[in-house]
């Protein structure tokens, strides 16, 4: 009797207790899927605005190449619009078509089998349309369309740049998109099959997904674009309740059973030593078994997010090989530099994430060439001037494009500073030492030495001990000694080759 009452008395105590923790951690289990949602739409979301920047930078290279034809006041040719076109749609999957729409004129458009987004835009009806149309020429940065069907059966989006001269429109840029390889690129489609997902463009129309999950108190991530806010939300697919129900009942069981146990033990006193130890090792497997299950998922987003990286080198180099194909005789100077300028990185002991900056960088140290006409790139022979001074400006290209392009790295500026040098007689900016960042430096001079080692159109090949005589010579006054030193011993000492 005396042991009934004694069990009665602790269940008293302890029920209430045991609730009311239950209940806490009921909340704890939602924080925890909640976080878990938003590290996984983060992700996504990321990579849906990686996937997206990247088609308006392909977008503003062509912006680029029209700008310097208004510049020097050149007609556009139909046969230099369609070699660039065709490079800048192998820039990224899903790029349907390029056009490039002057005022009050026939538009080019790539492949010659699509049509231009609007036509003749200056004579274009539709409401929409002519709002996005507005809203480009007034914030002059890129403006990405309401979703709309395109043939046979897929849904799209169109990209659209105002052009001008002076304060004067030109014309317009555009690029057609079709959305599922876009999607598909960011792991958004198909659907993650634990989620409910939708996607929000900036106007709040549902690009992906049901409206009705908005109701479901979802966890909310923005994406920022060049012309405002996309959202992207989720919810479990079962609901917030079914997705904590089975480790809260785990835990319901695994305390519960404490609890009981608890009360037998100091209501019986004495015997129930081993059932107690049996009893809290199952409950522990259990617990443990959630662990695992928490590691494994953690090990996955770390595989998404390695994914994601792979993506953006693949990305670089895709555009690295755009300009590539506008000037044969520099064909693979973009990934020597890159192997000499990483080696020598290495060398000097640079920190693992500057050295993967300057490697990033490398690769697409030349975009700013893309906005060059052709002929002037692979002319052979003396330039004249001018001509050299549209290759002496493809540094400030490259970094009008890269600029708003989130990277890890600055690597905008090390495009930009490329061809500075160390007394300030380099270009487009001027500066010099300490100004210069540590990565174009190492950039600079991998990029004399291979192009030394190289031929090129307008002149033969002088030759590596020549190149890296160039830089012994200029050693202190040009390059920095750090950067020379390194480079010369790698040749020297450690037998690199160019290859």
């Amino acid at each position: 009797m005396r042991s009934l009452l004694t069990a009665v008395l602790l269940l008293a105590i302890l029920l209430p207790v045991w609730w009311w923790a239950s209940l806490r951690y009921e909340d704890y289990l939602l924080s925890q899927e909640r976080d878990r949602i938003f590290r996984d739409i983060t992700v996504r979301g990321q990579a849906l605005g990686t996937a997206l920047q990247h088609r308006v930078t392909l977008l503003r290279g062509l912006k680029a190449f029209v700008d310097e034809r208004i510049a020097i006041q050149e007609a556009i040719h139909p046969a230099d619009f369609t070699t660039l076109a065709a490079a800048l749609q192998l820039g990224a999957p899903g790029i349907r078509s390029l056009s490039v729409a002057p005022e009050g004129m026939p538009p080019m458009v790539y492949p010659a089998t699509e049509t231009a987004p609007g036509g003749d835009p200056a004579r274009d009806r539709r409401q929409q349309f002519r709002n996005d149309l507005q809203r480009a020429g007034r914030l002059r940065k890129p403006v990405i369309s309401s979703p709309r069907p395109l043939p046979p059966k897929t849904m799209g989006l169109t990209i659209l740049q105002v052009s001008f001269r002076g304060d004067l429109v030109w014309g317009v840029i555009s690029m057609v998109l079709e959305l599922p390889p876009v999607l598909t690129e960011a792991g958004l489609e198909p659907v993650p099959d634990d989620l409910e997902v939708v996607l929000q463009d900036r106007s709040d129309r549902v690009i992906l997904g049901n409206k009705t999950t908005l109701e479901g108190g979802p966890v909310l991530k923005k994406i920022e674009l060049p012309d405002g806010m996309w959202k992207l939300a989720a919810i479990p697919r079962q609901g917030w309740k079914a997705a904590t129900a089975r480790p809260l009942l785990q835990f319901r069981t695994v305390t519960a059973a404490l609890v009981l146990l608890l009360t037998a033990l100091i209501s019986l006193l004495a015997g129930q030593g081993a059932r107690l130890r049996l009893s809290v090792r199952q409950r522990t497997a259990d617990l443990q078994r959630a662990l695992d299950n928490y590691r494994d998922q953690e090990e996955h987003l770390n595989r998404t997010i390695e994914n994601l990286r792979r993506t953006m080198r693949a990305t670089l180099e895709a555009q690295a090989h755009a300009v590539e194909t506008k000037d044969p005789h520099s064909s693979g100077h973009q990934r020597r530099v890159a192997d000499l300028a990483r080696t020598i990185a290495t060398e000097m002991g640079l920190p693992e994430t500057m050295i993967e900056g300057i490697r990033m960088a490398a690769v697409i140290h030349d975009i700013g060439k893309i906005a060059i006409p052709a002929e002037v790139l692979g002319k052979p022979g003396q330039l004249s001037e001018e001509e050299f001074n549209l290759i002496r400006n493809h540094p400030q290209a490259g970094y009008d494009i890269l600029k708003e392009v989130d990277f890890p790295w600055p690597v905008g500026r090390i495009v930009w500073q490329h061809h500075e040098r160390l007394d300030g007689s380099g270009y487009p900016l001027g500066i010099s030492g300490d100004q210069i960042l540590m990565e174009a430096r190492v950039l600079a001079v991998a990029d004399v030495v291979e192009a030394m080692a190289s031929d090129r159109a307008y002149r033969p090949m002088p030759g590596l001990e020549k190149g890296l005589e160039e830089i012994q010579a200029r050693r202190g006054i040009l390059y920095d000694p750090a950067v020379v030193d390194a480079c010369i011993r790698i040749f020297r000492e450690k037998d690199f080759r160019l290859e």
